[in-house]
């Protein structure tokens, strides 16, 4: 292909390029002024609960990506690309990782137990927790989205499924020096917490 007739091709596409561009920038305008205000909605409704600003960030990313997709995709079809054939690429990969959630729902159960245990806040970082049925205790140091990591009075580390503190009894003492879990679960290095002391034994005189 000659450069006369590239030439030729872009002049012929130029007209439409110029009048889609008003129309493309209002659509990212529009994304832009609709993240806004998602972030300022989720920051109000911190507020007005008991949730603070480490509660709300992974909703606010997600809903951010979410915007973004809708954005490129009718940006896209304002320059005349197909939007069907965009559509049906996005349902099959969504379809793939719905496929993939259920074929790893162990894994969607611990995410899902964190973000209730974030939102619900049964019990904080520095906290003594105790599983009887388990034969579990120790104080809370961690927190990721499959294992809570619990250090008793020796130093030892356990790590217990986020999911497990909705199926068994759970003995809660509360610390002196706490902090939230969802600070913690945006931390990568584990809370500085002294370990619980050793349980009293009972001595009975001779």
């Amino acid at each position: 292909m000659r450069f006369e007739q590239i030439w030729e091709g872009v002049i012929e596409l130029a007209p439409a390029f110029l009048a889609a561009l008003p129309v493309a920038a209002i659509v990212i305008l529009g994304g832009m002024l609709l993240n806004l205000i998602i972030s300022r909605g989720l920051a109000l409704l911190a507020r007005r609960t008991q949730l603070d600003e480490n509660d709300i960030i992974p909703a606010r990313n997600a809903l951010r990506w979410l915007v973004r997709v809708v954005v490129l995709v009718m940006v896209l079809g304002v320059f005349g690309f197909e939007l069907g054939g965009i559509w049906a690429m996005i349902s099959t990969i969504l379809a793939m990782v719905a496929i993939g959630f259920v074929a790893v729902w162990s894994l969607l159960s611990h995410t899902s137990a964190t973000v209730i245990l974030v939102l619900l806040r049964p019990f904080h970082i520095g906290d003594d927790i105790t599983l009887p049925s388990e034969n579990v205790e120790g104080r809370v140091v961690d927190l990721n989205f499959f294992f809570t990591t619990l250090v008793d009075h020796e130093g030892s580390e356990w790590r217990v499924p986020n999911n497990l503190f909705f199926q068994k009894v759970m003995l809660r003492k509360k610390g002196r020096k706490t902090d939230t879990l969802a600070a913690q679960l945006n931390s990568p290095e584990p809370a500085k917490v002294d370990p619980p002391p050793a349980p009293a034994t009972d001595i009975k005189p001779a």
